[in-house]
């Protein structure tokens, strides 16, 4: 984390929004993680916390839109032949687009909430045909919500390095 801190320190806005571009890959850590910490740089006044909210805001977004894009090119195809061996029938795809035609947008919302499970609602969301602006609507929703919980949880949480 000591070499993490050093890039952010080195490179600032362009380091948080690169990371976190990255991020929806779980690279180099997860997004929660990155967030708190840069949530606990914007309290020792190292980085603003406007500037910072809006930076992670936006490295949040490319990465889920990235992933979208992902799903929504090449996901179904590589579902329909891939599937079988992680037990995803054809009747089984059937159902998760019927569900995520109804539940879709609120699974992207409450993905950002769930560690880990961004990374699929994003892929998820692409290959089941889920419009682009209704799938931007509600990602900006769920970025936005849980980077102003994570930033707020480190801006307030003393990191021990």
């Amino acid at each position: 984390m000591l070499q993490f801190n050093d890039f952010i320190l080195h490179y600032g806005y362009f380091a948080v929004y690169f990371f976190l571009a990255l991020g929806i890959f779980g690279l180099p850590l997860p997004d929660e993680l990155v967030v708190a910490f840069i949530g606990h740089l914007t309290s020792t006044g190292t980085l603003n916390f406007p500037a910072a909210l809006i930076i992670t805001i936006l490295g949040v977004m490319t990465g889920t839109v990235f992933t979208y894009a992902l799903g929504r090119n090449i996901g179904k195809p590589m579902l329909i032949k891939y599937g079988k061996w992680v037990r995803l029938s054809p009747t089984r795809l059937r159902r998760v687009d019927r569900w995520f035609e109804k539940y879709g947008p609120w699974a992207v919302t409450l993905g950002y909430f769930v560690p880990g499970m961004r990374h699929i609602i994003c892929y998820l969301s692409g290959s089941a045909g889920m419009g682009m602006r209704r799938y931007m609507v509600f990602a900006a929703i769920g970025t936005g919500v849980s980077t102003v919980i994570c930033l707020s949880i480190g801006y307030w949480i003393i990191f021990p390095f």
